[in-house]
């Protein structure tokens, strides 16, 4: 197994290119990875998103689950989520012991032009976030259609609006 040290004002061991926006890499054997990817991100928007209020939230639209995220100053990011194309040896979908559990999430915060780290930080959903997210994955894995058309739907969208449609919630501790 490789393993990669990551820190704050290091450099990032995958190249962004410029990437602008979120990645959801969740439910997979190396834990939920939430990558957010900014050329050129101010000091204030780093420091929002390392220790501002987060809420999640998630619109499952047919075969379709997008991910929202919104920290304060209005920095919104959204981001398709398939479980489908995780490779089954890679693929980590917990069971619910619980209605108490909750989906923990590690956030890499990048600057994407210059592949530099400004932010990490672990944050947990809350637990009905988690069970729902956990059922929609398994209704996903069973579903065979496309998410173009649903995902184009919300692309054309105002992304101010995602944040109700998905019913974004606050995440971290109770």
């Amino acid at each position: 197994m490789n393993m990669n040290k990551i820190e704050r004002g290091g450099s990032y061991p995958i190249r962004l290119r410029n990437m602008e926006g979120a990645k959801a890499n969740f439910l997979t054997t190396d834990g939920n990875l939430l990558l957010i990817g900014m050329p050129g991100i101010e000091r204030s928007e780093a420091q929002a998103i390392r220790n501002g209020k987060m809420k999640a939230g998630f619109i499952k639209d047919g075969p379709l689950l997008l991910w929202v995220f919104e920290f304060p100053g209005n920095l919104i990011f959204d981001c398709p989520f398939d479980i489908r194309i995780i490779p089954k040896d890679r693929l980590n979908l917990p069971d619910v012991i619980s209605g108490e559990q909750r989906l923990y999430i590690d956030i890499h915060l990048v600057d994407s032009a210059t592949n530099l780290v400004k932010g990490l930080r672990g944050i947990t959903l809350p637990p009905k976030l988690s069970l729902d997210f956990l059922s929609a994955a398994q209704d996903q894995l069973a579903d065979n259609r496309t998410m173009t058309p649903a995902l184009a739907r919300y692309n054309a969208m105002d992304i101010l609006r995602l944040p109700k449609l998905a019913a974004v919630q606050v995440c971290g501790k109770d």
